[in-house]
C-alpha cells in the first residue's frame, strides 16, 4: 500500500493511505482540490509538457486558477498567486528553446535562496511551474482552465 503525506490548507499534516499506484494521481487530484499539497515545489518549479497547459488539472498540485481584476490569469498554490506569463523561443547560439508558459511571482524576502530565481536588475522570482516542450500527457488533463475560456466583458 502507498501512501501520501499533505499538507491541508490550513497546516496540518495527513498521511492518506493509496490503493494502488494506478490511482496515485486520482487521490492527489482529489485532495488537491481541496488546496492541499503534497511534497515541495522543485526548485525552478514543476515541469510539464506545452500543450498541457490549456487544460491542466492544477488539483493535481493543490493549485487553483482565477482571473485577477485586471483580467489577467493567475493560480493561487499554498497562499500564494502565480501569475501567466508567456515565454517566447528562444534560438541563438548559445541556447534554443521553444516557446514557453510559466507560472511565477515576484520573491519575498522569506523566500529561501533555493527557489529564488534572478531577472533583469535586481528583481528576482519564484517560479511555480513552467509548460515547455514534451508531449502531451493526458493524465495532467483536467476541464478546460480559464485559459481557453473566454474573459467575460465586465459590460455584460
Amino acid at each position: 500500500m502507498l501512501q501520501l503525506e499533505f499538507r491541508t490548507d490550513l497546516g496540518a499534516k495527513v498521511t492518506v493511505e493509496v490503493p494502488s499506484p494506478d490511482k496515485l494521481l486520482e487521490v492527489q487530484a482529489y485532495y488537491g482540490a481541496r488546496g492541499w499539497t503534497s511534497g515541495e515545489v522543485p526548485s525552478g518549479g514543476y515541469v510539464f509538457p506545452y500543450d498541457n497547459e490549456a487544460d491542466f488539472n492544477w488539483s493535481l498540485i493543490g493549485a487553483r486558477p482565477f482571473r485577477n481584476s485586471e483580467g489577467e490569469i493567475m493560480v493561487m498554490h499554498r497562499g500564494h498567486a502565480y501569475r501567466r506569463r508567456e515565454l517566447e523561443a528562444v534560438d541563438s547560439r548559445k541556447i534554443k528553446l521553444p516557446a514557453a508558459i510559466k507560472y511565477s511571482r515576484g520573491a519575498k524576502n522569506t523566500d529561501p535562496p533555493s527557489v529564488r530565481e534572478k531577472a533583469d536588475g535586481d528583481f528576482e522570482y519564484v517560479s511555480l511551474c513552467i509548460f515547455r516542450g514534451g508531449k502531451r500527457q493526458e493524465r495532467y488533463a483536467g476541464k478546460a482552465s480559464l485559459v481557453a475560456q473566454p474573459q467575460a466583458n465586465a459590460a455584460d
